[in-house]
């Protein structure tokens, strides 16, 4: 293993990444161009791309005035039936790809433009497949990530998503003046706080060892940090190469609470929202059953507890690039502490040997 993975690398280069985003103009004049006028955006998208259009398709529902549906390629292929039903002249069909060649979702956008969609590619690559399928492109603006497990693209994705419903919300009317301001000041106050949050964040795996004994994992969220629940998942899965699960906190009652043994490893993400008292409730059963049971909380409320990583609360976009930040920079730790490189060879020929990826 190399003394230090290039992911470190990667999720360094996110706030010049972030607040390049935010000053660039293409998602402001997408926004108040073509997309103004839809109703309805349907995403398709793998892995770490569906689950960021997850994690701000409330956020993107309730402030962009638009109604949000979320396929996997083949889960649109076979059960979208609702596309059929709509205007077409109202709907968005979105494809979200890292490196625009994941060949179902091109496959996907070429569907939708054969059926007379408006299609969107954001894609980091201006000439992939995706960008060549789709009528209009959103850039990510990341720069090249030789990593299986994605970060700095992940965040990329997320900001793409979060200034999309800022500008289409503020198109339609309903995000507007004092909100709006609000919405973008904890965007930059956020990408402000990252290399700070990182240093803290490893501070607290070396003192608490963090990746010994993470034999299997289960990630609980809420809210907009339910995608990040998954995304978080995939990420240890990704980087560990251990099983990891995710629910939703009210869920997880529901029959995967019956799995938790004292070796099982737990992360709960907790913000302002209602289901608080829910997480903090679950957080303290946990205790009693192992002692591997860690909280990162952006509830805004201060603790000294070793197990909480407190993260500042953002309550309008819910602490969203920090509560990820903090799932990036423990996916990278957890493996290096026992001796792995996160990037490691596992497997990494199966893309190839089904065809999922276009060259």
């Amino acid at each position: 293993m190399r003394n230090r993975s290039i992911m470190w690398d990667y999720i360094a280069e996110e706030p010049k990444v972030l607040e390049g985003l935010m000053d660039a103009e293409e998602i402001r004049i997408f926004a108040g161009g073509a997309g103004k006028d839809f109703e309805a955006v349907y995403f398709v998208a793998h892995g770490s791309s569906y689950n960021a259009a997850l994690a701000v398709s409330d956020f993107l529902s309730r402030n962009g005035g638009v109604r949000v549906y979320i396929y996997t390629p083949t889960n649109f292929q076979y059960n979208a039936y609702a596309l059929q039903r709509e205007d077409k002249s109202k709907v968005l069909v979105a494809g979200i790809s890292q490196t625009g060649t994941s060949s179902g979702v091109v496959g996907a956008i070429r569907e939708a433009s054969e059926k007379g969609f408006c299609t969107l590619g954001i894609t980091d690559t201006k000439d992939s497949p995706i960008a060549k399928e789709a009528d209009h492109v959103l850039l990510l603006c990341c720069g090249r990530e030789d990593s299986n497990a994605k970060t700095k693209g992940y965040s990329a994705t997320l900001m793409v998503l979060l200034l999309l419903t800022v500008y289409l919300g503020r198109e339609k009317g309903i995000l507007t003046g004092e909100k709006k301001e609000a919405v973008i000041k904890e965007l930059r106050e956020q990408v402000e706080e990252i290399p700070a949050v990182a240093k803290g964040i490893r501070k607290w795996c070396q003192r608490k060892e963090f990746g010994n004994d993470l034999k299997e994992l289960y990630v609980l969220g809420y809210g907009m940090n339910f995608g990040t629940a998954m995304e978080g998942q995939l990420k240890l899965m990704e980087t560990m190469c251990i099983p990891t699960m995710f629910n939703d906190i009210g869920e997880f009652s529901h029959g995967m609470h019956r799995a938790i043994t004292g070796k099982s490893s737990i992360l709960l993400l907790k913000s302002k929202l209602p289901a608080k008292e829910l997480t903090e409730e679950t957080f303290r059963y946990l205790k009693t059953i192992t002692r591997h049971v860690w909280m990162l909380d952006a509830s805004g409320q201060p603790s000294g507890e070793e197990n909480r990583i407190v993260i500042t609360a953002y309550p309008l976009t819910q602490s969203l690039l920090l509560t990820t930040l903090a799932i990036q920079v423990l996916s990278v730790f957890a493996p290096e502490k026992i001796g792995n490189d996160p990037n490691r060879d596992a497997n990494d020929n199966f893309t190839e040997a089904v065809h999922t990826r276009l060259q």
